[in-house]
């Protein structure tokens, strides 16, 4: 924990609720704009005690939107903290320039993404989290506290109540609450609570785990698995989808129609696909299963250990809420504003263009705060709908259930997304519009909308 220099006791007080990437980033931009920052995280302390890797984070897709969000907020060039440089991120990253589609029955195919300039990153959330972090910590007016779970909020006083270790519980005031706490945002809920906020949620009808594959090399001394591209398992009704790690394994995450109690697949989400996670308990099972539907996927997995180590059964929600910001006090920011279906790797990159939002207009509208959160609002919960049903359209078209034929030319969406368009709002326009006479499934509005 550090404390802020004396410089910045009169300046005015923002309080960021979780310290993820978003809630670091957010840190620094505050900081650059004469805020002392203070950040509070439910959980310990990352330095002290490392993140540790619970099988729920899968590795984030940091897509030329994110890098260039980094690099708008700020931080890319900056020697405070944050990015710093591109060789730094690079040291992070595993760049990813296509994607190979490994269809049933061994058969694959490579799609580049056009040009040689255009890649995704793989990096892996808690190294990104923890070099923001870092970065954070090293901007004097920010503060870290951590062990301190954001509790009840008083939005007329302004001011939040944490509970910290033991119970201990202990209010701050603030004249600007940032929350960017996650999708289960406590900030969010005490909006919604007092009717601040209206919140959408939608179950995406599926599960996923993570599956890792083990680094190996095919005859000849070649990696199995390209280790510069981003592979799918797409399937009829369910998909698998792996990012590269720096040692050369593929962190893939299995989505699975969802239980819905009975033991039957949600029939909506896949008509064909009958196996949920419930059916795959057991790991002989998973294995069995992965040699059923991913053979060349079957042979390098690395089977989890009962308990602790194994890695959890997560279900997928899209929400999203409106309005983001309360008054000139309060503002939403990344998971807390708009939780994607995770499944066009958008989510990381959303949140990081929230923070350059935030940071371009602190410089148009110096020391008018409510001009700020209002042009936030008007700018940004646009994107975050539209981002949302792209989203959910992409899944759709993993597992088999939406519109995969587009017209002669037209880009596929994750290119579309992340290389050909300026904002969401132009890419699910242009999507809606390359696919609106082939397309007998309609694409999912945004939510709420």
């Amino acid at each position: 924990m550090t404390s802020p220099k004396s410089e910045t006791l009169n300046a005015p007080r923002a309080v960021v609720v979780g310290a993820g990437p978003v809630g670091c980033l957010a840190a620094q931009v505050l900081a650059r704009h004469g805020y002392a920052v203070e950040v509070y995280e439910k959980r310990p302390h990352y330095v002290e005690h490392g993140l540790r890797h619970d099988g729920r984070t899968i590795n984030l897709s940091l897509s030329p939107r994110g890098v260039a969000a980094l690099a708008g907020a700020g931080t890319a060039t900056s020697t405070a903290g944050g990015v710093r440089d591109f060789a730094e991120l690079a040291r992070l990253a595993v760049p990813m320039r296509r994607r190979v589609r490994h269809e049933p029955y061994g058969r694959t195919g490579v799609v580049p993404y056009g040009s040689d300039d255009r890649q995704n990153l793989s990096v892996d959330r808690n190294d990104l989290n923890l070099h923001l972090m870092k970065g954070a910590e090293a901007a004097p007016a920010v503060r870290f506290v951590f062990d301190a779970e954001c509790g009840e909020v008083d939005f007329t006083a302004r001011r939040v109540t944490f509970t910290g270790p033991a119970g201990r519980t202990f209010e701050v005031g603030y004249d600007l609450l940032v929350g960017a706490d996650g999708a289960h945002s406590a900030v969010r809920g005490r909006l919604a609570a007092q009717g601040l906020t209206r919140v959408e949620q939608r179950a995406a009808g599926a599960e996923y785990r993570e599956i890792t594959l083990v680094p190996a090399k095919a005859p000849g001394g070649q990696e199995h698995f390209d280790p510069g591209a981003i592979h799918v398992w797409p399937r009829d009704g369910f998909f698998m989808v792996g990012l590269p790690n720096l040692d050369g394994s593929l962190r893939c995450t299995l989505v699975l129609p969802g239980d819905d109690g009975t033991g039957a697949a949600d029939r909506d989400t896949a008509a064909t696909a009958a196996t949920t996670f419930a059916d795959l308990a057991a790991e002989d099972a998973l294995g069995d299963f992965l040699r059923r539907h991913f053979p060349d996927a079957a042979a390098h997995h690395r089977p989890a250990r009962t308990g602790a180590a194994r890695s959890p059964v997560s279900s997928i929600s899209l929400v999203t809420c409106d309005p983001v910001v309360h008054g000139d006090s309060v503002l939403l920011m990344g998971d807390a504003a708009h939780t994607l279906a995770p499944f066009l790797g958008q989510g990381v990159n959303l949140g990081l263009e929230d923070c350059a939002a935030l940071d371009r207009l602190l410089f148009a509208h110096r020391g008018e705060r409510a001009a700020v959160l209002a042009r936030f609002q008007q700018e940004r919960v646009p994107e975050h709908e539209a981002a949302a049903a792209l989203s959910l359209a992409n899944y759709r078209e993993l597992n088999g259930t939406g519109p995969a034929p587009r017209s002669a030319g037209a880009a596929s969406l994750p290119t579309l997304v992340n290389f050909l368009s300026s904002s969401y709002r132009e890419a699910l326009d242009a999507y809606a519009g390359a696919r609106h006479a082939v397309a007998a499934d309609p694409l999912p509005h945004p939510i709420g909308r």
